[in-house]
């Protein structure tokens, strides 16, 4: 005697059905795993690409010695991205006399007071991005010199 499916019964999965169909889910993604990826490959660029910053200084350094006062003035800093500063110091037998910043694209002028002016002052210049929110700041690498008022 033949048994008559009723709606209920037709509508179960078979066991083997479900396994088929985890079967073949599992190929798709073993054999195309990029399915399972593409909601990762998207980026982003950001507004200072460091990889690709120069910190180097190209910077510029003159001094005018005239009677008792010393000028210095800074140029071609190398950097007018206004989030850098520039920062001199002036040296004198290892101990820094004059500590100096500004932004890149103003330059700086300074008139230090330096008591005597006269002899041989060594300067250095370097680059300086202040890292936002944090006490940490990035520096490139230097430009130093010297100059001699008598």
């Amino acid at each position: 005697m033949r048994r008559s499916r009723s709606a209920a019964d037709a509508a179960k999965t078979s066991v083997f059905a479900r396994i088929a169909a985890v079967l073949a889910a599992a190929t798709v993604l073993v054999f195309a795993p990029g399915i399972a990826q593409a909601a990762f490959n998207t980026s982003t660029g950001s507004a200072l690409p460091v990889g690709t910053a120069s910190m180097a200084s190209t910077a510029t350094v003159s001094a005018s010695c005239t009677g008792s006062n010393l000028a210095i003035t800074v140029t071609s800093w190398g950097l007018a991205d206004p989030r850098f500063l520039g920062q001199i110091t002036i040296t004198s037998g290892g101990s820094t006399v004059f500590t100096g910043t500004s932004n890149q694209a103003a330059g700086g002028s300074y008139t230090p007071k330096i008591t005597p002016h006269t002899g041989t002052w060594n300067w250095s210049v370097i680059n300086v991005y202040s890292i936002p929110n944090s006490n940490n700041a990035w520096t490139g690498p230097g430009v130093t010199g010297s100059f001699t008022c008598t």
